[in-house]
C-alpha cells in the first residue's frame, strides 16, 4: 500500500506531465527503458508537484469548507498528509490539471524558443539543426492536411499504390502504417496529369519508400480533370 501510494505522490505528476508532452508531440520518438522512464518521471514531477500544492494551498486559504486542512510547504507534510484517500484524490485531480497546463504552456512559449536556441548553437558548430518534429517520419506523414503519395518497394515496382493519406501510425507503433482513400481515382489523376514529385520517404531497413506529390500540382490536376469532365459531358 505506501508503495501504491509513494507511486501516486512521487510519480504520478511526472508520469502525466511525460504523457501531455508525448500527446503534444515533442518527445523523443524512443521507447525508455524502466529505469530512463523513472527517472523522468522524477524529473517532472518536481514542477508539476510544487504548483499543484501551490494552487491547493490557495484553495485552503480562500475556502472556507476546507478551513480544518493545513497547507502543505514540505516533503514530510506531504508524506504525513498522503494517508487520507480524499487528499490522494485531490491531488491526483489537480495534478493532471496542473501538469495539462504546464505542458501546454511550455508547447505554446517555451520549447520554440528553446529549440530555436539549440539549433543556433548547433548552426555555429557546423551541426544541422534539428527539425521541428521530433522523427522524419512525423515531419513528413503525422502533419495535419491530407497528403496524396505513392507507396511501394524498390525491388517490387508493379506493387505500389497511390493515394491520399487519412491516417498515418505514430513514432511508437511497431509498423508503420499509412491508410489511403480514393487510390483509383488519384491512380488516374497521377498517371494522366504527369503530378511531380515533392519529396521522397525511404526505408533503408525494409527498403519501402514513400513518394509525396506535390499539394499544389495535385490540385491542380484535379481541376484540370473535373474541367475536362464538364467539357467532355
Amino acid at each position: 500500500m505506501e508503495n501504491l501510494i509513494g507511486t501516486i505522490i512521487f510519480l504520478l505528476p511526472g508520469f502525466l506531465a511525460y504523457f501531455w508532452l508525448q500527446s503534444f508531440g515533442i518527445t523523443p520518438v524512443t521507447k525508455h527503458t524502466p529505469a530512463e522512464f523513472t527517472t523522468i518521471s522524477a524529473l517532472l514531477w518536481l514542477p508539476v508537484s510544487f504548483f499543484t500544492l501551490l494552487l491547493y494551498n490557495v484553495a485552503i486559504w480562500l475556502s472556507v469548507k476546507l478551513v480544518q486542512l493545513e497547507p502543505i510547504w514540505t516533503v514530510a507534510d506531504l508524506n504525513k498528509v498522503s494517508g487520507s484517500f480524499v487528499f490522494l484524490i485531490m491531488f491526483l485531480l489537480l495534478s493532471a490539471l496542473v501538469s495539462f497546463i504546464l505542458c501546454l504552456g511550455w508547447i505554446k512559449f517555451g520549447h520554440k524558443r528553446l529549440q530555436n536556441l539549440i539549433n543556433r548553437i548547433r548552426i555555429s558548430r557546423g551541426i544541422a539543426p534539428f527539425s521541428e518534429s521530433p522523427s522524419v517520419w512525423d515531419e513528413v506523414f503525422v502533419k495535419y492536411g491530407g497528403k496524396v503519395v505513392e507507396i511501394g518497394k524498390i525491388d517490387k515496382p508493379e506493387g505500389k499504390l497511390i493515394g491520399c493519406i487519412r491516417k498515418a501510425s505514430r513514432p511508437l507503433e511497431p509498423e508503420r502504417n499509412l491508410y489511403l482513400d480514393d487510390v483509383q481515382f488519384f491512380t488516374m489523376i497521377v498517371k494522366n496529369y504527369d503530378v511531380p514529385i515533392s519529396n521522397i520517404f525511404y526505408d533503408t531497413k525494409s527498403g519501402s519508400y514513400v513518394k509525396v506529390f506535390d499539394n499544389e500540382a495535385i490540385i491542380e490536376a484535379q481541376h484540370k480533370y473535373y474541367a475536362d469532365e464538364a467539357t467532355t459531358s
